[in-house]
């Protein structure tokens, strides 16, 4: 069954069940995509995550969708500034009932050190712009239990012990993704915000790339959304998605 209506100011399309909300998007012709669509599953049975990785999320207990943006004119060099919108909308959402909300680089979300939020982001270039980014959202609202060997899920109702309405929730974290992403083109205000709501922004903490572990702290992002260290000897260090990670 697929249901057709309105939500925080986004076209849903909703289905009862998919295998990923992202793998719909990819098989719609570019040309058919349009700007603020969401594909909303109430049952995802087989969600992705970043690279292999797999999303666990139990029926009817969670927010699983894409959401569809098709930026005008936003230069290609400056693609993060989707991640920035998606981040920052699920974290504005979260911070209205929980505490500590902070984005991991490069988009995922956490409550303290927890992770809340994921997000798997893949964009369609044309020439030099953006012409359309399908951002997979998976937000844990309802879940009680994690059963995969996931390292660190936490759900909403964990933290509050309150169980919130799905409807209630999607319409409330479209409206925060909205309200950011009439920022799109203002990439120095979005980065800014994400600088600040940035997991382990202050303080030195142990990092490792493939040369093995170091100390650093984080000293911002730079044009291209690549996350930039400063290592205890001074020495800024700029890396790529999955060249470096947390320890």
């Amino acid at each position: 069954m697929v249901r057709n209506y309105r939500s925080g100011g986004f076209e849903v399309v909703e289905y009862d069940e998919l295998a990923s909300t992202n793998t719909l998007a990819e098989e719609i012709a570019s040309s058919e995509l349009k700007d603020k669509t969401v594909i909303f599953t109430r049952k995802q049975t087989r969600g992705r995550g970043q690279a292999t990785n797999k999303w666990e999320s139990a029926p009817n207990r969670n927010i699983s969708m894409t959401v569809i943006l098709c930026p005008e004119l936003l230069e290609a060099g400056k693609q993060f500034a989707v991640s920035m919108v998606i981040a920052l909308g699920c974290l504005d959402f979260l911070k209205r009932y929980v505490g500590q909300v902070s984005v991991k680089w490069p988009n995922d979300v956490y409550a303290g050190d927890r992770k809340i939020a994921g997000i798997l982001i893949e964009h369609r270039i044309a020439g030099p712009f953006v012409r359309n980014s399908l951002c997979g959202i998976g937000v844990n609202i309802n879940q009680e239990k994690f059963l995969s060997d996931a390292p660190n899920p936490i759900s909403l109702l964990q933290l509050t012990g309150r169980e919130m309405l799905l409807d209630d929730a999607l319409a409330g974290l479209l409206e925060c993704i909205g309200s950011r992403y009439v920022q799109i083109n203002d990439y120095k205000a979005l980065e800014e915000d994400f600088l600040q709501y940035m997991y382990r922004a202050d303080g030195v903490y142990w990092w490792e790339d493939e040369a093995g572990r170091f100390e650093a702290s984080v000293a911002g992002i730079d044009e291209y959304g690549q996350l930039v260290l400063r290592d205890i000897q001074g020495r800024k260090r700029i890396y790529a998605f999955k060249e470096v990670k947390y320890c």
